[in-house]
């Protein structure tokens, strides 16, 4: 499967399923070229903004039983003149989706993950890397991505090419609104679930 190729196709046909009859783009030759134009230009954001939208269990990386005692890369914040310790050899963060203990002060830059504290139990969170493999149709890491991310990357995708042709329509309202629901939906079926006492779902 060509992920990008596939997606592009769902959401064109969401696109004339959704103006179908409503003097939309099924029954205009130039919006539908429009559409296309904007498809390709659209769909890389689309799936980014897909993949950190629910804990996929394959677009996450996990670390755990962090010390940081040992050969640790320390940086001060100068606002509050605390000292953050940086998780080693992590590069490719984009987002924290768990941590654990929840009430470590933390945060992101350039990939790099920092905490307040020297131990960390378990941090999942979205990786660049695998980010990378998806827009490049990493054939191995595409036999382990669900249905279920292709179907709302594809209404993500409908939804950003509606806007930008009828801003003020109807239809447009109406793909957000199923795109919010098989937003809720995916996050229940799919999102790995990690429930400890301790935990700190982001």
């Amino acid at each position: 499967m060509n992920l990008k190729s596939e997606i592009i196709r769902k959401a064109l046909v969401l696109i004339g399923a959704a103006a179908s009859g409503a003097g939309g783009i099924s029954n205009s030759g130039n919006k539908t070229s429009k559409a296309e134009g904007l498809a390709a230009e659209f769909v890389d954001s689309a799936i980014e903004e897909t993949m950190l939208a629910v804990r996929w269990g394959f677009a996450l990386k996990q670390l755990r039983n962090i010390d940081t005692s040992v050969n640790n890369t320390r940086v001060i914040d100068g606002s509050n003149n605390k000292e953050f310790s940086q998780v080693a050899d992590i590069t490719d963060c984009l987002k924290v989706a768990v941590i654990v203990p929840s009430n470590l002060e933390w945060y992101v830059e350039q990939g790099r993950i920092y905490f307040l504290g020297k131990k960390v139990e378990t941090i999942f969170y979205y990786s660049a890397e695998l980010l990378e493999q998806l827009l490049s149709n990493d054939q191995q890491l595409m036999r382990i991505v669900p249905t279920g991310f292709v179907s709302l990357a594809s209404l993500s995708l409908a939804v950003q090419i509606a806007f930008a042709l009828y801003s003020d329509s109807v239809f447009a309202d109406g793909l957000r609104r199923q795109y919010l629901l098989k937003l809720e939906e995916m996050r229940q079926t799919y999102a790995i679930d990690y429930n400890l006492v301790n935990s700190g779902v982001v």
